[in-house]
């Protein structure tokens, strides 16, 4: 089997990271592109001077450094703001990920979690992608357990595409509801087909 890139996205609150965790458990190499994000907003990068060019220094924290709270409650109010982080931050995510492919050996798959996956290019750098989808207020309950308010949480879901959109861009479907045990036995099974001899990238 030759080197692959699986995209790997969903509506926020889907436990993408915990089917990244399973992936990597078995053996893929796994890239966070929302981390790629945070080093190329960090001072002193061409991301970090594009954002506060384009919405200013009330975005930063005390430190001067990008406060991604205060961003996010910028840009997701707005989708227009919203676009345009995608413009300063998209391109350099995709080069990094494409940079990332080029080191790939043989048999190894490298699994890109990306939020963005199907509105940036990076959807192009993948073989394959998977959608991991849960109950709405599955993943409403997640979110608010990582420190949102439930109108903030509403907000960040209605910012994304649906549901069924998801689901009619992938090659799987990891539905990944509480029960962790059920979550696990469907990325077993499509990893192994992934993985299969003779296997081949989805089309």
């Amino acid at each position: 089997m030759s080197a692959r890139v699986i995209g790997l996205t969903g509506p926020i609150g889907a436990g993408k990271s915990t089917v990244a965790a399973m992936l990597r458990e078995l053996g893929a190499k796994v890239l966070d592109a929302d981390a790629i994000v945070r080093d190329e907003q960090s001072r002193g990068t061409v991301g970090y001077s594009a954002i506060v060019q384009t919405f200013g220094t009330k975005v930063l924290g005390e430190d001067k450094e990008i406060d991604r709270r205060k961003l996010a409650d910028e840009v997701f109010a707005d989708p227009a703001k919203l676009q345009q982080l995608e413009r300063i931050m998209h391109p350099r995510v995709v080069a990094r990920i494409l940079e990332a492919r080029k080191m790939l050996k043989d048999r190894d798959v490298l699994v890109v979690e990306a939020i963005k996956l199907l509105e940036s290019g990076l959807r192009n750098v993948c073989d394959e992608t998977w959608i991991v989808v849960a109950p709405r207020e599955e993943s409403l309950r997640r979110l608010e357990a990582r420190g949102l308010s439930r109108p903030e949480a509403e907000m960040r879901l209605r910012s994304q595409r649906s549901e069924e959109e998801f689901r009619a861009a992938a090659d799987v479907v990891i539905e990944n509801d509480a029960d962790r045990d059920r979550t696990k036995d469907q990325v077993r099974d499509a990893w192994a087909r992934t993985t299969a001899p003779g296997s081949s990238p989805a089309p």
